[in-house]
């Protein structure tokens, strides 16, 4: 008798934890030119475009931590050598930013600003 009250409650719970994530908004900006505006919700949500003008040229985030807001870049290229570059962007604040070239050990082909907003 517990154990299908316990299922029931179990099932209930699970779309308002997934609801319960509040989205954290970043723009993507190459050249000043702005390239997307992304939105994540929930842990290890990904979003992944090609940019405007780089037929060649995808970005994929992924959403590592929501606060302070950490992501993962990955740039894949191709026709180049090496054909992807990884790395970790965090953004403390709204209004923070963060360029591609700053990330240690990635060598991304353009360069990338990222700024979270409001």
């Amino acid at each position: 008798m517990k154990t299908p009250s316990l299922i029931l409650a179990a099932a209930l719970s699970i779309p308002t934890i997934a609801s319960a994530a509040d989205p954290v908004k970043f723009q993507v900006f190459l050249d000043g030119e702005l390239k997307h505006s992304v939105s994540l919700a929930g842990p290890h949500s990904q979003f992944k475009f090609s940019p405007e003008g780089l037929a060649d040229t995808t970005l994929e985030f992924r959403l590592i931590a929501p606060e302070p807001l950490i992501l993962e870049m990955k740039e894949t290229t191709a026709n180049a050598a090496p054909p992807e570059a990884v790395g970790r962007i965090s953004l403390i604040k709204p209004g923070s930013s963060a360029t591609a070239a700053d990330i240690k050990g990635a060598k991304f082909k353009h360069a990338y600003v990222v700024v979270r907003q409001e």
